[in-house]
């Protein structure tokens, strides 16, 4: 097939009949959508009116003569720029476009219609539209088209001009199902010419889509802003915001990025298609589109956004899903050691010196339990389980576990306090005030010792931090051994005290597996005295 370059048509031999065989397929393209208008005004039906798109078919055949005429005109001006001469070459292909979509929506209208008799003068026009297109591209030198396939009609193409130029049937290739359509999905139609925009919005919404349009790349940011949109139909040759701005805008918001883009552009250049992949867009098609190729690449398109979607979806689920992991981890055990379990994926036990441990049990808690329902039994032991943790946290102990009617709290293990024991007796106080005053008025024991423990967790299904060792046996045998309504303390909890507390000493008390050991009873703190000495500021209770 002979090209003909852009410097040839601006040479003085270029050959005359060029002009002629250019303006002859525009000729059909005004003659028969003249026609036809005339018929639809003789014979106006109800059931589909034609004529609003006959005359767009018009109109743009009358732009393509004007076009032609602009550019042999140019042609012959001795200061004749083949750039310019390219340019209004390609923009021919703008009004082309026009032609051929609206007698492609008129085929499919006429036929669902029933109106038969207007589709041999529509195919008439649509085959001069393709005729036309293949005559633009040889003068433009292009080496074919990508996306266009076998001839819809063969008929009437002069010689040298490939049929590969004629996209393919409506409907499809025979024995290839259609791609799959997904429902109500939202495409947004960019293009600066409103008959382009037309022409694409239709044949989308004719494939069950919800369209969206834009007649600006500023227009079509705005609306990505602000609606859900789920593929882009993206013109490239647009003035004051390029396909290409706006390309690159929209990769560039976080937002936006994944929503994908199918290019539509007049111009046929290799290296704009090139550039629009890179940039990210999914697909390039050079208009006019073959219907087909565009059913296939916008549902390839919408299906990828669906998955795109829907991993997003499950990527919020599982981050979801983390939080309640993280904050039921935070609620079993303490913020350290799930701080350490997360970034090694154990924990490692560990010794822990002058730690006190405080344990405090419900006295005939059994009995009540016995008399009374089991709903009633647990709210009145959440109450007061809640009211023990948080004097826990007021106090800065660490809450280690209940077992059954008995909470177990330490002070000086994973946070520094000067006083282990001191703060203990605080937060023994409150738990006692804490239990007199919320139904039923229960009494409880209060047992404290101080000393080394091994802290650390174990199970692997259910977690469990823990404390072993001497020091926590011995704070349950006083506590076990305590009195109603009082702190029991071991000698050594009683020593470091200090001197701001008032005691009654049990006397020796046989405890098990201890042996005899002498168990004092907090009396209340002593009074401050003024001006004294190291004098300690605590109320008595």
């Amino acid at each position: 097939m002979n090209r003909i370059g852009t410097h040839e048509l601006v040479s003085s031999d270029f050959p005359q009949t060029l002009r002629h065989d250019l303006r002859t397929p525009i000729n059909h393209i005004v003659g028969y959508s003249q026609l036809l208008l005339d018929c639809a005004e003789d014979a106006p039906t109800a059931e589909f009116d034609p004529r609003p798109d006959l005359r767009r078919i018009d109109t743009a055949g009358q732009e393509l003569l004007g076009a032609v005429d602009g550019i042999f005109d140019l042609a012959q001006s001795r200061e004749a720029d083949p750039m310019a001469v390219a340019t209004m070459c390609h923009a021919l292909r703008t009004p082309l476009t026009t032609v051929i979509g609206y007698t492609d929506l008129l085929l499919d209208e006429f036929e669902e219609h029933g109106q038969r008799d207007y589709i041999p003068d529509v195919q008439k026009i649509r085959r001069a539209g393709m005729q036309l297109l293949g005559l633009v591209d040889a003068v433009l030198g292009l080496e074919g088209r990508d996306g266009l396939t076998q001839v819809r009609e063969t008929s009437g193409f002069p010689d040298g001009i490939s049929s590969s130029l004629v996209p393919a049937p409506l409907g499809g290739s025979p024995g290839l199902e259609p791609y799959p359509r997904l429902e109500r999905g939202r495409v947004l139609v960019v293009d600066d010419n409103p008959l382009s925009v037309d022409v694409l919005a239709r044949r989308v919404e004719r494939l069950g889509y919800m369209v969206t349009r834009a007649e600006s790349g500023a227009q079509a940011l705005e609306l990505l802003h602000s609606e859900p949109i789920d593929v882009v139909l993206l013109d490239i040759l647009m003035p004051e915001m390029s396909g290409f701005e706006v390309l690159q805008c929209l990769k560039a918001d976080l937002r936006l990025r994944h929503v994908p883009v199918l290019v539509l552009s007049s111009s046929a250049s290799n290296a704009d298609a090139v550039q629009c992949i890179e940039m990210g867009a999914e697909d390039y098609l050079a208009k006019p589109f073959d219907p087909v190729l565009l059913r296939a690449r916008l549902g390839a398109c919408l299906q990828r956004k669906q998955l795109l979607d829907q991993e997003g979806v499950h990527l919020r689920q599982i981050e979801e899903e983390k939080k309640r992991s993280d904050e039921l981890l935070h609620v079993i055990l303490p913020d350290e050691i799930v701080d350490e379990l997360k970034a090694t994926n154990t924990v490692r036990p560990r010794r822990y010196e002058n730690v006190a441990v405080l344990f405090c049990d419900i006295v005939g808690f059994t009995t009540y339990c016995d008399s009374h329902s089991p709903e009633e039994v647990v709210s009145h032991l959440q109450l007061l389980v809640e009211a023990f943790e948080d004097s826990a946290v007021l106090h800065g102990m660490q809450k280690v576990k209940t077992i059954g009617d008995a909470f177990m709290s330490v002070a000086g293990l994973l946070r520094t306090v000067e006083n282990p024991v001191l703060t203990s007796i605080q937060c023994g106080v409150d738990m006692l005030a804490a239990a007199r005053r919320l139904p039923p008025h229960w009494e409880i024991r209060v047992g404290i010792h101080v000393g080394p423990v091994v802290a650390g967790v174990i199970g692997r299904r259910q977690y469990l931090f823990d404390l072993w060792g001497d020091t926590v046996n011995t704070a349950a045998r006083m506590e076990s051994n305590g009195t109603p309504g009082r702190l029991a303390l071991s000698a050594s909890a009683r020593r470091q005290a200090g001197d701001g507390c008032r005691w009654n000493s049990r006397g020796l008390v046989a405890v098990k597996g201890k042996g005899e050991q002498e168990i004092f009873l907090f009396d209340g703190f002593r009074p401050l005295v003024p001006g004294a000495a190291g004098s300690d500021c605590r109320l008595t209770t």
